[in-house]
């Protein structure tokens, strides 16, 4: 099988992609699917189980790369004897490091069952100048390793600003494919595309001084998981969602959910570069949770917002 990782930064469209890749791949090829939340509460998992024919692992409770590597191995290779795939998509938390992650996945357990691994890495067009100010090693150490690049969220940013991006990203990495999209979507043919890992990059990956580069990249983030087991209207979750947009709980780098309205029943919900999106999910009798990634985070407020949206929505 071909593991392909998809990387990067929380918020930046990884499990999006990763819902479009398997929406193509349907009919031609076996796919499975490794996710890691930052947080201790799956959402991206649950998400993603509803593809029929894809096997779902879901990794939380800690890193990918680094606390749970020995978990990673085990559940390739478990899914590689059972399951069979084409292709694995890991998408590792948007806080791990590419580097790290490769030393795990070239452990000799797997040598039987993988033939290649690739990286795409997913950019955020909106927050890459601010995340690449803050931790230029972090970035670029992704940007190193990855076979294709995407750029999503173009449509965010003006065509001056994703063309000056597109630069940086060629100066650092200017053998990757390069892509620029909107809600991770890709061209048949170039996702295809992406390379294979030849010797000369696992060599330049091992180079990495990993003393310079840290193993995650937190930079002071907070992440607060919160039940949602009673039902909302849509018009409460809508006021919750904006409150928390415009800081009224801290500053919100990222935030998700899956909530069950009274209107539409469940539904997930997105807070990702000052965008909300929501959507409604077709399977019932799930687990209603909210996962708040950011800094100087009030939890009770933000518990006792979602509390009172239940309430007033009883009292419709």
């Amino acid at each position: 099988m071909i593991i392909d990782v998809v990387a990067g930064f929380l918020g930046s469209g990884k499990t999006t992609f990763i819902r479009q890749v398997i929406t193509a791949a349907a009919g031609r090829e076996k796919l499975a699917v490794i996710v890691n939340e930052f947080g201790d509460i799956g959402i991206d998992g649950t998400v993603l189980s509803e593809y029929e024919g894809t096997a779902v692992v879901e990794l939380d409770s800690g890193c990918i790369c680094c606390t749970l590597s020995r978990d990673l191995v085990g559940q390739v290779e478990m899914i590689a004897r059972n399951f069979a795939p084409d292709r694995l998509l890991i998408e590792p938390s948007g806080v791990a490091t590419v580097g790290s992650l490769l030393k795990a996945l070239r452990s000799l357990r797997l040598e039987d069952y993988v033939k290649a691994i690739r990286i795409i890495c997913i950019l955020d067009a909106v927050n890459f100048r601010h995340l690449y100010s803050q931790s230029r090693l972090y970035v670029e150490s992704q940007l190193r390793s990855a076979d294709l690049i995407v750029l999503n969220k173009t449509d965010l940013v003006s065509g001056a600003q994703a063309r000056e991006i597109l630069t940086d990203v060629a100066v650092v990495n200017g053998r990757a494919r390069v892509v620029a999209t909107t809600f991770g979507r890709l061209d048949a043919d170039e996702y295809p595309g992406t390379k294979e890992h030849s010797g000369s990059l696992a060599e330049e990956l091992d180079a990495v001084d990993d003393a310079a580069t840290p193993l995650t990249f937190t930079h002071g983030l907070e992440k607060v998981s919160l039940p949602c087991d009673e039902a909302v209207n849509l018009q409460e979750i809508n006021n919750f969602l904006s409150l928390l947009r415009q800081g009224e709980f801290g500053r919100v780098v990222r935030a998700k959910g899956i909530i069950r309205l009274r209107e539409l029943g469940w539904a997930l919900f997105n807070l990702a570069s000052g965008v909300v999106s929501m959507e409604r999910l077709a399977k019932n009798n799930l687990s209603g949770k909210i996962f708040v990634v950011g800094t100087e985070l009030e939890r009770e407020k933000l518990l006792a917002c979602l509390e009172s949206c239940a309430v007033r929505g009883d009292e419709d």
